[in-house]
């Protein structure tokens, strides 16, 4: 008889000892911050969570097994104004392969205030002849504060870079992100005089791409999660001469296109950088017209113009990844979302992503906002448009 043995060892990941230091802000010192502020890391294989306190030195030890990692960081400090400031931080795509050290600088949360995406629904859904269907896409935008907010002037558009699964051009020499934001397909905006379209606490509108009952409509799809006929504005391109217009809902003014030939406004569905921002003047032809606001792809050969903004205009924007992407780079200034959110299960599965309820007040709802995608949304929900929780998520 013959004994058969086999060696596993190699089959067994190793693990690493990885020592985050947290840098605080210049201004800042260790004594203005919580002692329990905690670094999570994300393996990005497996989506595995992995979370360490970091010490009162700003140090945060892992040991963490061999791969590719998302290490983020996220909290708020009460300041001597009574405000609440958000700090977050961020290292994407670590690769590790051995003991090491990796340094996350601390940015403050650029939190303009006011409107926020509440939901987003842009991985669309399948047809019963098993085909994509994407028209079905929305954005629900909702006034967190507790003042009356106006939705006229306010801008819808997503980033140029479609996807999360490599990394933009739009870099400066250092291969740091410009401070400045590219828009591809549509830009829109919320017609108005300034005080025509107010929106309550706690109230909301919806931003259709067709303003329809996408379950009932014969040109819709029954497999649709949503009825939009009663959403509050649509994206409709009339130049085209071949979008769709409901006539129950109303239209948002195109600003700009990169295209001629797109008939629909469309997020992609693996992944969209998508942002909400006020333009300088109340006159967005004027912006438009200047041809400073404009800029071509870095290292690109084609001759497409893109309408910049600064990254100060916006009011809210949501990094939302490729989930199975091998890494995830980001598109967007960590001041504006230091994280991401994504569909796990992927496009056409009519699922959408929600910000959390941080608590609710008599029948007010009060969203996270920390300026990071990653805690504060979230993901893989059936779509509630217009719908807000009875519970708090946290």
């Amino acid at each position: 008889m013959s004994l058969l043995v086999i060696n596993c060892k190699d089959d067994v990941t190793p693990s690493y000892i990885i020592t985050v230091k947290v840098n605080y802000p210049d201004g800042f010192t260790v004594a203005n911050f919580p002692s329990d502020v905690v670094v999570t890391a994300t393996n990005t294989n497996n989506t595995r969570t992995t979370t360490v306190t970091a010490a009162s030195d700003g140090y945060a030890i892992f040991e963490l097994v061999e791969g590719n990692y998302n290490f983020t960081a996220s909290f708020a400090v009460n300041g001597n104004d009574g405000e609440e400031y958000i700090f977050n931080g961020i290292i994407s795509n670590y690769s590790l392969i051995s003991e090491s050290t990796a340094t996350m600088n601390l940015v403050l949360a650029d939190n303009t205030g006011g409107f926020i995406f509440k939901e987003i629904y842009y991985a669309g859904s399948l047809t019963v002849e098993d085909k994509g269907y994407y028209s079905d896409q929305f954005f629900e935008i909702y006034n967190n504060s507790g003042d009356t907010l106006y939705a006229d002037g306010l801008c819808i558009a997503v980033h140029e870079t479609t996807t999360t699964s490599s990394p933009t051009s739009w870099v400066d020499d250092n291969g740091e992100l410009l401070d400045r934001i590219p828009l591809t397909f549509h830009t829109w905006i919320v017609p108005g005089n300034g005080m025509e379209h107010p929106v309550l606490p706690g109230e909301s509108f919806i931003i259709a791409q067709d303003g329809i009952d996408h379950q009932t409509d014969e040109i819709g799809n029954p497999n649709s999660p949503v009825n939009l006929g009663n959403a509050d504005w649509e994206t409709y391109v009339e130049s085209s001469g071949k979008d769709l217009d409901a006539s129950a809902v109303s239209n948002l003014t195109l600003v700009y296109a990169t295209s001629t030939t797109m008939y629909d406004w469309t997020a992609s569905s693996l992944g969209p950088a998508i942002v909400i921002f006020r333009l300088p003047s109340n006159n967005w032809e004027n912006y438009v017209s200047d041809a400073n606001n404009f800029m071509a792809k870095p290292g690109s050969t084609r001759t497409t113009e893109y309408l910049m903004i600064d990254k100060s205009f916006v009011v809210d924007a949501v990094e939302c990844a490729r989930f199975d992407a091998e890494e995830i780079y980001k598109r967007l200034p960590a001041e504006l979302d230091a994280g991401y959110t994504y569909i796990e299960a992927s496009n056409k599965s009519s699922l959408s992503v929600r910000r959390k309820a941080k608590m609710i007040i008599g029948d007010r709802v009060i969203y996270k906002d920390t300026n990071n995608s990653s805690e504060d949304f979230l993901h893989d929900l059936t779509p509630t448009p217009g719908v807000n929780p009875t519970s708090a998520d946290e």
